[in-house]
């Protein structure tokens, strides 16, 4: 079980951290946004990093659902009855 756990780590880890670092820094460029001395010179980057941390976070989510569906799926009578149907 370890070694899926492995296989399913993002290589954009790396660059993004996990989905709570992403969060903590989307919610930091959310906050700079809204303040009332938005830095014009930075704010297209700061849109663009947001933008990135999104997508990270969503495909996080994403890989998440398939793991844990896939997961629970293997406990449930039902969905084996189904699949072999």
């Amino acid at each position: 079980m370890a070694e899926e756990a492995d296989n399913s780590a993002d290589p954009g880890d790396a660059e993004f951290g996990g989905y709570a670092e992403s969060m903590a820094e989307l919610e930091g460029i959310l906050a700079s946004l809204e303040s009332d001395d938005v830095d014009i010179d930075t704010l297209a980057s700061q849109v663009e990093r947001a933008s990135l941390l999104i997508a990270h976070c969503e495909g996080r989510l994403r890989a998440t659902e398939l793991s844990l569906t896939s997961i629970l799926a293997q406990h449930d009578p039902a969905a084996t009855a189904e699949e072999d149907s």
